[in-house]
């Protein structure tokens, strides 16, 4: 066990630094030899032997897949291996070990051959059946198909559309609205209040916004502005009385 755990663990540190992961390849007959022997598989499991296929069929550091070689042995040797999920303890065990994530993978993935992933889905097949207490029974299987198809058949019920409690029932629907409308008013009209000026007492007399001496200066400017127009249109005046006097002389 110890020697095929070290060959997963170098073809890892390998394959991370690209070169060519051919541990596994050569111990693989070894594997295969020692998880033959049925009268000792119980023992390599108790030893965490599911691990160590995990180990062996993961893919690679860089993504890629084991040995097809590898690949297949592994699955076939799942095949043969005799785990019995109806007890709590192997359940963990294997639930614990990942196997079961990279067996469904290898089910699903295009890199995988068809019979091999035709081996990872009956493993699959084969683990769940007593997980899930599924019976392999071809009868049962069409009975609970049977009750999931009748399960999900509905009845067509065609109902009849009477014209008259449709309009009916729009009409109640208006005087329900009306009577919400009117309960609405007279509520918001007992709730109503008349505004009441806020109180406008001062403890501290404001500060007045009017500056008497600006006022001032803008008195005396608009008494100078009209001072001004008064003397322009007397000399407007004059200007003019000039120059009739001076056509007229000409004349």
């Amino acid at each position: 066990m110890e020697k095929l755990e070290i060959a997963a663990e170098s073809d890892a540190e390998l394959n991370m630094k690209n070169k060519p992961a051919i541990n596994k390849i050569i111990n693989l007959p070894l594997l295969i030899n020692v998880l033959s022997k049925k009268q000792l598989q119980f023992e390599f499991l108790d030893r965490g032997v599911l691990t160590l296929l995990k180990n062996w069929l993961e893919p690679l550091p860089d993504g890629s897949l084991p040995h097809i070689n590898v690949r297949t042995g592994v699955l076939e040797i799942l095949t043969e291996l005799r785990i019995d999920l109806e007890d709590y303890g192997r359940r963990e065990q294997l639930k614990n070990s990942g196997l079961g994530k990279v067996i469904m993978f290898l089910s699903r993935s295009d890199e995988e051959t068809a019979g091999n992933r035709k081996l990872a889905k009956d493993l699959i097949d084969k683990w769940s059946r007593p997980i899930f207490n599924k019976s392999t029974r071809f009868e049962d299987s069409m009975k609970y198909n049977e009750d999931d198809r009748v399960l999900c058949r509905r009845p067509m019920v065609k109902k009849k559309i009477d014209k008259v409690v449709i309009l009916d029932s729009r009409d109640d629907d208006v005087d329900e609205f009306t009577r919400q409308r009117n309960s609405g008013e007279s509520s918001s009209n007992q709730h109503a209040s008349r505004p009441e000026a806020s109180p406008m007492d001062f403890n501290v007399r404001p500060q007045s916004k009017i500056d008497p001496v600006e006022i001032r200066a803008r008195s005396k400017l608009a008494e100078h502005d009209q001072c001004r127009l008064k003397i322009n249109k007397k000399l407007q005046q004059l200007k003019a009385s000039k120059k009739k006097k001076a056509s007229s002389i000409k004349a």
